[in-house]
């Protein structure tokens, strides 16, 4: 940064704690969070099903792969006929290109229906996070989940919003045995849901260090309510550097060319820019992150985050995604990691960095904490990827690579998530390879080809040739002179490995 003159952060004291209408909103949980909740596995090793990225023929396609996994998982039990079925996936920001690809939705969302569940794929609203966030409301969120092919079109379901227009739209669910967090909100569309299948990213992220499957339910199936209380917002004194922006005392005031932009970013008008520095009322925060993000994207450290305040946010993430699975009995949530793309950052991201790994595969089962650390076991495991920022980081194969990359380490979160209830982290990795068979490779193919559902495409065209054979109409083809020597010689000249 250049040598600015900058002045300490000026403070507007809290005269008291905020008194707002916590104590009359909703002061009833929604009833009941589901008695019989909780994980799949309550002792011993949890399966986890595991399918390689590599692919070599028509049944190793990831995407067919994915279908197999469904079923070798058991998640297709995860539901009766006629259920509601939330498929949670992440809607990624505008302008994000490592998220995932709409064929692994469209492949589970189809299973699902031919099971007899009635699929609808969902996410929740955001806080601002940062200036430009197009998450916030539902129909930006909408028009960036268009723009990335996720459309009801493309998946042969409706596509919605959990939470509302603008997230207000939610439960409350207690959770008296979280380790820092004693109730949560819910989007209604995933708390009203029969069964739930998590379609989850598995990458890093830059306040929990990594997102998967368990950032789904403990961030992504929050209501802007639930986002504020995972925030730690308002946690504890603004002295106690916990739930509040740092400022570092840094801020060049309006010297700063992002200084408007700084202003504009609180959509509560917490803060301002001064000329050479800035005020800050911690009565108007709610942290967002939305200063905090605008100024780190912009290159600046006027406003960034206490280092304790970090691992403190990633138990609190593990207790939000208590209040999300207690909305469902027992088995009712199913989960598939889709370990590729495996870049540094959330896919709240308005960009994406270079992968820090080559894909990995898909992980799939019903222990939440099980299919997680068998995803991050799985990634540190493999090489680091050239010119990524964990090759920056010095991370070799068989390091803590979100630790390295991002600060701390992703097992912090599982361990709080064990302790509270949410799963194992003991797992057992069974390794799924499909045979290759005339009946498999015809299987998940367009339209059911070759299965029940239809007929090869290659019989179709061979009735369609009976009655317009399009090639014969016109032969013999037109033959003219052409240049024998360069197609059959002169060619050879530019192929650096023709003899």
């Amino acid at each position: 940064m250049a040598d600015y003159k900058c002045e300490p952060t000026k403070w507007v004291e809290m005269s008291q704690p905020v008194d707002g209408g916590r104590d009359t909103y909703q002061t009833k949980s929604w009833h009941p969070p589901k008695e019989n909740w909780g994980p799949f596995t309550t002792s011993g090793t949890a399966p986890v099903w595991f399918a390689e990225a590599n692919a070599t023929n028509w049944t190793e396609s990831m995407i067919c792969k994915a279908k197999d996994l469904f079923y070798e998982a058991k998640l297709n039990e995860c539901f009766d006929k006629g259920d509601e079925v939330a498929i949670k996936i992440h809607y990624g920001e505008w302008n994000r290109t490592a998220i995932l690809r709409p064929e692994y939705i469209a492949a589970i969302v189809e299973e699902v229906k031919a099971c007899g569940g009635n699929p609808y794929v969902v996410n929740d609203t955001t806080l601002s996070y940062h200036i430009f966030n197009s998450m916030a409301y539902s129909h930006y969120q909408k028009a960036g989940a268009t723009r990335h092919g996720y459309t009801d079109a493309t998946f042969g379901c409706p596509v919605v919003v959990a939470d509302g227009f603008a997230g207000e739209d939610d439960y409350r669910v207690d959770i008296p045995d979280g380790l820092i967090l004693k109730e949560t909100y819910i989007g209604r569309a995933v708390a009203e849901a029969d069964a739930m299948i998590v379609l989850a990213h598995a990458r890093g992220h830059a306040i929990t260090m990594y997102g998967g499957a368990l950032k789904q339910l403990g961030i992504g199936c929050q209501s802007k309510r639930g986002k504020y209380i995972t925030h730690l917002a308002h946690w504890g004194d603004p002295h106690d550097a916990i739930g509040w922006p740092k400022f570092t005392d840094q801020c060049p005031g309006k010297a700063c060319k992002f200084h408007q932009m700084c202003d504009d970013s609180c959509p509560r008008g917490a803060h301002h820019v001064v000329e050479h520095g800035k005020v800050w009322d911690p009565s108007k925060c709610r942290l967002c992150y939305s200063c905090q993000v605008t100024c780190i994207f912009s290159g600046m450290t006027g406003i960034t985050f206490e280092e304790n305040y970090f691992p403190n946010a990633m138990i609190a993430h593990a207790d939000a995604a208590l209040g999300a699975l207690k909305c469902f009995e027992k088995g009712k949530v199913g989960y598939i990691n889709h370990a590729i793309d495996v870049v540094p950052e959330c896919d709240c991201f308005p960009w994406a960095g270079l992968a820090i790994c080559a894909d990995v595969g898909l992980f799939a089962g019903k222990d939440l904490v099980a299919v997680e650390m068998a995803t991050l076991d799985a990634i540190d495991k493999m090489a680091i990827s050239p010119g990524s920022v964990a090759e920056e980081k010095g991370c070799k194969p068989g390091d803590d690579k979100f630790q390295m990359v991002n600060g701390f380490s992703p097992r912090i979160t599982m361990a709080a998530a064990e302790k509270i209830g949410l799963g194992g982290q003991k797992y057992e990795l069974i390794n799924y390879e499909p045979v290759l068979s005339p009946e498999s490779a015809a299987r998940w193919q367009v339209r059911g080809a070759g299965g029940e559902k239809g007929k090869a495409t290659t019989l179709r065209l061979r009735e369609t040739f009976h009655r317009n054979d399009l090639a014969t109409e016109v032969q013999p083809f037109r033959r003219t002179d052409y240049n024998k020597e360069w197609v059959f010689s002169e060619w050879k000249k530019y192929d650096p490995f023709s003899k």
